[in-house]
């Protein structure tokens, strides 16, 4: 079951120092993801909700649907890693986590390093501890992780080299929140930060905001009910459609419906082109992004569906380059 490659030799990873670095919205170059194997038949009628699924997989389906993915980003010149294939002392833990085929929600990847979750305990507990070890093994460096026992923080935005967006969901403990924002704010120069309805549909930051260029984007506003900008020497509430906008951001808003069909959660190829489910946007707000320039690459799920997850969440992304 799942995909059967042969694995990377110890040395010849260890030997790897890829390009890295997510801060800009340039083209997308690599990325690493986990096609889905044996641990998903762990999940059945009886505990799917345990393991956060909507419904219990088809196993066979959701396999074929990732690797078409794949072969998607391939096809798009983007150089796709297995996270198998860069994990040894923790291949066993994957046969025990259905959800790690969700690799976007573990890490953000930046020019100065990871940036690692801590993921909520019991169904995606330690997911952190093979990826950091992927990450190593691919040579990519950690520069913030969580150490503390008691609380999560399942991933943020990584808007910019100076600003990091972070959403308060059910996915997050505020004190882990407040810890990773005086931590960051070291090495970069500002945070927003969101509060926004504790409900499995804006379980993480994604599900309510993400860019399609630097000066476009989708968002769900009336999830936002508090934002803050943190700054190394200040903190003052703010109208996150009006920075956004001083910044030279529009927002096309989506719909209630289309947010609970993923909208926001969509993967930039480059600036104005992007991977999204076709299922995800009401022909109006296409017609919008038609107007924008925008190209959408379109996906159809089936299987994948099941997990409740989108093809950004099957996807942590490793390098853009605007050259």
């Amino acid at each position: 079951m799942g995909c059967q490659i042969d694995k990377l030799s110890g040395v010849e990873k260890a030997s790897l120092d890829i390009a890295y670095g997510c801060d800009e919205l340039g083209k997308l170059k690599s990325v690493l993801v986990h096609t889905p194997g044996d641990e998903l038949s762990l999940i059945n009628e009886s505990n799917y909700k345990h393991w956060l699924f909507d419904k219990v997989p088809d196993i066979s389906g959701y396999v074929e649907e990732h690797r078409s993915y794949q072969e998607l980003l391939e096809s798009n010149g983007v150089k796709v890693y297995e996270l198998e294939d860069h994990v040894d002392e923790n291949v066993e833990l994957i046969r025990k986590m259905p959800n790690i085929t969700f690799l976007h929600d573990i890490a953000v990847i930046s020019r100065k390093g990871a940036i690692l979750s801590k993921m909520r305990p019991p169904a995606r507990e330690n997911e952190e501890i093979v990826v950091k070890e992927a990450l190593n093994n691919l040579g990519v460096p950690v520069l913030k992780e969580f150490n503390g026992e008691e609380g999560f923080f399942e991933g943020c935005l990584l808007l910019s080299k100076e600003t990091i967006f972070v959403a308060d969901t059910e996915r997050h403990s505020y004190p882990f929140i407040r810890e990773f924002i005086s931590d960051i704010l070291n090495d970069f120069n500002e945070v927003i930060y969101t509060r926004i309805p504790k409900a499995r549909r804006y379980m993480h930051p994604d599900t309510v905001f993400n860019r399609i260029s630097e000066e476009l984007a989708l968002a769900y506003l009336p999830a936002f009910e508090e934002t803050c900008l943190f700054t190394e020497d200040s903190v003052e509430r703010i109208d996150f459609e009006k920075f956004t906008q001083e910044k030279g951001m529009e927002i096309i808003p989506v719909s209630d419906s289309e947010q609970s069909r993923l909208a926001c959660s969509f993967v930039p190829l480059e600036s104005g082109i992007i991977f999204h489910y076709d299922i995800a946007l009401d022909r109006k707000t296409r017609k919008k992004l038609a107007g924008e320039g925008v190209e959408i690459i379109s996906f159809h799920p089936e299987a994948m569906r099941a997990g409740g997850g989108s093809l950004r969440c099957h996807t942590l992304r490793l390098c853009r380059r605007k050259n």
